[in-house]
């Protein structure tokens, strides 16, 4: 009889401790999730602290930020749509511009690259 029980806690740890190896709720992504990338085009390297400007066209929605060290900026929007991404370094008269469009997809995390130059 204490055999059984020891068996049968030991058959329980086995599969609690394998449930989160196969659960994918923590990956379910609650809604679009966008990467952009700033590069510079004629160097190609990534460009830290350019101004980015996602919208949809003249409407509502949009979002702002920067790059971060890596010259990446992430944004979470909850539906899906066509977003325009308008990205600038620099002031003027030496600002670089680039634009981009990307269609973002509810549960995915898109990453777009934009070139300014």
């Amino acid at each position: 009889m204490k055999k059984n029980i020891w068996k049968t806690f030991a058959l329980i740890l086995f599969f609690a401790t394998l449930m989160p190896c196969f659960s994918s709720c923590s990956d379910d992504l609650d809604g679009c999730g966008l990467t952009v990338i700033v590069m510079d085009a004629i160097t190609g390297e990534r460009v830290a602290d350019a101004a980015i400007h996602v919208s949809q066209g003249s409407g509502t929605i949009y979002r702002d930020g920067k790059t971060n060290h890596d010259g990446e900026a992430k944004f979470m929007f909850d539906h899906e749509a066509i977003f325009n991404i308008n990205a600038s370094i620099g002031e003027a008269p030496n600002v670089k511009n680039g634009s981009s469009t990307v269609r973002l997809k509810f549960g995915e995390v898109i990453t777009k690259e934009v070139l300014v130059q």
